[in-house]
């Protein structure tokens, strides 16, 4: 008879879902992929994955950035799309397993930047009503010119320091306004990742507190 998944605790329960947002080289892929990699050293089931997936709308998605296509309604609603696909085949399934469920990127990005490109941020996050909320949002806060420095060679999609300004102050208040963890990605990679799983640790506490959830 197989056993139902590890739980977060020993015993058994749902799996967490963990986004980690920010601006374009603000390094939440850096960030997320040492997150998980703690998170397994700490016995945890985890799955690592990302927005844009690499389905077939990803794809669309990644090709309209290499060539600088951009429409905010167009946009929101492809970014909805391979969502839709990534939370009905990737993470909500990873959910029911059990496992704690780390993505590089989810709905804030699309509210933030779509927002910055002038669609309703309440528009965006109606069409992405249907993705589970995570358990813990991140929002790595770097300013544009030093994200920008990080990324070396031409710049595509949304890589533009006036547009990245928008969508950072549109993540920062998102989190003023939700209560999302703001830390600040201008230090060096092992502070951040400090400060990333101390913002885990305190949500993985209060889960111990309260006991395993169906």
């Amino acid at each position: 008879m197989n056993r139902p998944p590890r739980g977060l605790r020993g015993g058994f329960m749902r799996g967490l879902l963990v986004a980690l947002e920010g601006i374009d080289g603000a390094g939440n892929t850096t960030q997320a992929g040492l997150l998980a990699r703690w998170l397994k050293r700490r016995g945890m089931e985890v799955l690592l994955t990302k927005e844009p997936t690499r389905g077939d709308v990803g794809r669309l998605i990644r090709a309209r950035l290499r060539k600088g296509v951009k429409d905010p309604l167009v946009d929101t609603l492809l970014f909805a799309a391979d969502r839709a696909e990534h939370v009905a085949k990737v993470i909500a399934p990873g959910m029911r397993r059990g496992l704690v469920v780390v993505t590089d990127r989810y709905v804030e990005s699309s509210v933030a930047y779509q927002g910055a490109e002038g669609a309703d941020p309440s528009w965006v996050e109606a069409v992405n009503s249907f993705a589970p909320r995570p358990d813990l949002t991140i929002i790595l806060d770097l300013p544009p010119s030093q994200a920008l420095a990080r990324k070396p060679g031409p710049r595509e999609g949304f890589e533009d320091e006036a547009f990245l300004l928008k969508v950072r102050e549109l993540f920062r208040l998102r989190a003023e306004e939700r209560g999302y963890v703001l830390v600040d990605a201008s230090k060096g990679i092992a502070e951040v990742h400090l400060e990333v799983r101390r913002a885990l640790e305190g949500l993985l506490k209060g889960l111990r507190r309260r006991g395993p959830r169906a």
